[in-house]
């Protein structure tokens, strides 16, 4: 068995840690299999929009990303070139491609198949952690809480295949707030490691990366929607709603990278760390949603929608700014600060009573203002440093 493993090879330990570490290829490979998982939740949304598809949209989309998040996790602090762990993300990325194919009639609320594939991951990461806590003496105690958890999850998805359609969808959300809360559990164990290893808690550069290349695929799934409706259309109209919702999309990832590609965040606890790093998948969360949200006002331009699409937007650029409050003390505090996050909701209410296009172009000005604003505090800090 040791040959074997000895093969296979071993993952990093939890104190060999890798300085100014880059995103490796097989990272990047993984990240792609969520273009389907985003593609297949907006699709099955603009078809058949309703609050029954847009709840079980939000529990899909938390399900996946909560893989994707164990997984990245997991290979920040043990990745490496072994064997092991290259069967490790591609069989995760299997099981999430399993996954993606049952997305249309989960999004009605028929989980049976998309359980099973939850089921395959969580079982999976279980695995994983178990055989991290035998080669890690240091996080073994930690790993193997989180184990456990999984195992729990695991079990609660079991038991909703055999439950009632409307207990099997509660038993589902209970498993992923498991998922979600399995450092609370943890946290002690994580408490004796830091001051074992002298480690700081930090969101890793790493992992920042990540997380702003997960939001550009999310981008890249509203871009391609747009190239859908203006193929459909072909209207002149249409062409220009495009070239003005591409700038707003520019716009938006600029604004993204701008408040937080450049953020070293240095926090207190581990559970402080991971209620920040959701804060990035929420981001992404609420920008996905606006993607969806732009698409159907761009069919149909009530209120309603374009309300929503405002409403998505404001609240991922306030997400933006709380994470940039976490990390840069000082940043976006007082009066002013408050001023223009009010009036940044204020404007973008506002130009929803617009018609389309110019709601479009007006977003977009708002948008290059949120930049300059942006700028202008980066360069403030400068001086003041």
């Amino acid at each position: 068995m040791m040959t074997v493993f000895n093969f296979l090879g071993r993952p990093r330990t939890i104190d060999d840690q890798i300085d100014g570490r880059k995103i490796s290829w097989l990272e990047l490979f993984y990240d792609l299999i969520f273009a389907v998982v985003f593609s297949r939740i907006t699709d099955g949304l603009v078809e058949h929009l309703s609050w029954t598809t847009i709840l079980n949209a939000t529990l899909i989309f938390w399900w996946f990303l909560w893989g994707w998040s164990e997984t990245s996790g997991y290979f920040d602090n043990h990745g490496n070139g072994s064997i092991l762990n290259v069967i490790i993300i591609n069989v995760q990325m299997i099981f999430t491609g399993i996954g993606a194919i049952f997305i249309p009639e989960a999004l009605h609320g028929n989980y049976t198949h998309l359980t099973i594939a939850f089921l395959l991951i969580e079982l999976m990461l279980a695995a994983v952690w178990f055989g991290i806590a035998h080669y890690d003496r240091i996080h073994g105690s930690a790993s193997r809480v989180w184990a456990n958890v999984h195992l729990v999850s695991a079990g609660l998805l079991i038991i909703s295949q055999f439950t009632p359609n409307r207990w099997s969808i509660a038993i589902i959300v209970l498993a992923l707030i498991f998922n979600l809360g399995d450092v609370f559990f943890a946290n002690p164990n994580l408490e004796r490691e830091y001051q074992q290893t002298n480690m700081t808690h930090v969101v890793k550069d790493s992992l920042i990366e990540r997380y702003g290349l997960m939001t550009m695929i999310a981008l890249g799934e509203i871009i391609a929607g747009l190239y859908e409706a203006v193929a459909e259309s072909g209207q002149s109209v249409a062409l220009s709603q495009f070239i003005i919702c591409i700038i707003l999309i520019a716009l938006v990832s600029g604004s993204y990278y701008l408040i937080l590609g450049e953020l070293h965040i240095t926090l207190s606890s581990s559970i402080k760390v991971i209620m920040t790093s959701w804060l990035f998948i929420l981001d992404i969360f609420l920008i996905f949603g606006m993607g969806i949200a732009l698409h159907l006002a761009l069919d149909e331009a009530t209120l309603t929608l374009k309300l929503a699409f405002s409403g998505l937007l404001f609240g991922s650029l306030l997400v933006m700014w709380a994470i940039e409050k976490i990390a840069v003390s000082g940043r976006g505090t007082g009066l002013s600060g408050i001023l223009v996050i009010l009036l940044t909701l204020l404007l973008l209410v506002a130009v929803a009573w617009l018609p389309m296009m110019w709601m479009l172009v007006a977003v977009d000005c708002i948008m290059g203002l949120v930049i300059v604003h942006e700028r202008y505090l980066a360069h403030r800090d400068v001086i003041t440093k």
